[in-house]
């Protein structure tokens, strides 16, 4: 089953635990691909250059040529630790072949590791092949893994962002977290954040998640949006879709040493240019108080900053019925975003529309790169056949 893409994304915060309520652990591929991170910077001026594109590519689906199984999957976002680079994908189905239709295996997300940065399509599936059978890399607590075996009812994690490089050895990646109540019955209860930590040594990775929810769906879910880090300082933006139909974007900041400390959270307000470590509950419509007031509805994006352009960039989707990549642009992560959106890439629709695009500007962090100016992204296709795949490509900018 892939990802009912209507999902609401509001969510409210809670403690952090003092233990991780889930944990698991497993093998890696030992692929690495270098990584030149971006100097990132809190002020930085007027735009080298305005937005252009140079020229677009469509590789073609994010797969593993070498898996047997025939996976279908959408969602999802990247990640890098120790030079391994990642995708995390949502509801991923696996059958045994193209053509028999036997079922071989069924997960709410699944990972796969980047082989070679110029091998645009090239996967390695760790968590869904045949060698390996299938498993759900981000783990349930035991309350929703015993509602999971239930006829009809199940909890879903999906993402729709990049994770947020904490440091070179650790990262965290927030999930929605969806509850079915019956097959054609469900709810959001908010988001959950899991801890990513590759040794590269051994080559396993640990997955924690700290807390069921890290924002429960009274207020808004940070990190679920995009997020950010400049100068060791973590950015976390959400959308308000309850209210504001997605138009608004709040944020939140902490210092990424205190990540996993929800006392040390800030809360942006941008009526008063303020932050305060009172989290808001949102009753109706803040527009005033949101980093972002847009001009249309936002559904998934990245927020990056271009050595390129000298700005910070949002590359996003509009809605969930849109197949176009679009971008605003702003001197500091705060603002002012100018949102006179661009279209920079009209994506091929299959059988109905492309959802859920997010950019991967590290692929063009390579040593001796302008981070911009060349970045990967990728979209959820459905084919002719109904069925849905991850398709990658790059914008070059000019």
């Amino acid at each position: 089953m892939i990802c009912y893409i209507l999902c609401i994304l509001f969510a409210a915060r809670a403690a952090v635990a003092a233990t991780a309520t889930a944990s698991t652990s497993f093998s890696v591929p030992t692929y690495t691909n270098p990584v030149r991170w971006s100097s990132q910077k809190y002020n930085v001026g007027a735009m080298s250059r305005a937005i252009s594109v140079k020229g677009k590519e469509e590789y073609g689906a994010l797969v593993d040529p070498s898996n047997t199984y025939q996976i279908y999957r959408d969602g999802g976002g990247s990640c890098t630790l120790n030079n391994r680079t990642f995708f995390v994908f949502d509801d991923t189905t696996a059958y045994t072949s193209a053509t028999s239709g036997k079922l071989a295996g069924f997960a709410s997300n699944s990972m796969g590791m980047v082989r070679d940065f110029d091998d645009p399509t090239a996967l390695y599936d760790y968590t869904m092949s045949n060698s390996v059978g299938y498993f759900q890399p981000i783990p349930m607590s035991t309350a929703e893994a015993t509602a999971s075996k239930k006829t009809s009812t199940r909890y879903a994690f999906w993402t729709y962002t990049n994770c947020v490089q904490l440091s070179e050895t650790s990262a965290a990646h927030f999930f929605h977290v969806k509850k079915y109540s019956s097959s054609s019955s469900s709810y959001v209860l908010g988001n959950t954040v899991a801890k990513y930590q590759i040794d590269s040594t051994s080559n396993i990775m640990g997955v924690k998640r700290w807390t069921q929810l890290a924002f429960a769906n009274t207020t808004y879910a940070y990190g679920s949006f995009a997020s950010m880090v400049v100068n060791h300082v973590v950015y976390l933006y959400a959308l308000d879709s309850k209210y504001s139909s997605s138009y608004d974007v709040h944020v939140a900041s902490v210092p990424a040493d205190d990540f996993w400390d929800s006392s040390a959270y800030k809360y942006w307000d941008a009526s008063t240019s303020t932050w305060s470590s009172d989290q808001p509950v949102p009753t109706a419509r803040r527009k005033s108080s949101a980093v972002i007031q847009g001009t249309m509805p936002f559904s998934s994006g990245t927020v990056f900053y271009s050595e390129f352009h000298n700005q910070y960039l949002l590359i996003f989707f509009n809605g969930w019925v849109d197949s176009k990549f679009r971008v605003i642009t702003a001197p500091t992560p705060l603002g002012p975003w100018n949102v006179t959106n661009t279209v920079i890439w009209e994506t091929s629709p299959g059988k109905s529309y492309n959802y859920g695009g997010v950019a991967h500007p590290v692929f063009g962090a390579q040593e001796g790169a302008t981070i911009g100016q060349k970045v990967r992204v990728h979209f959820s296709y459905q084919d002719k056949n109904g069925t849905t795949y991850p398709k990658v490509g790059r914008i070059t900018f000019k």
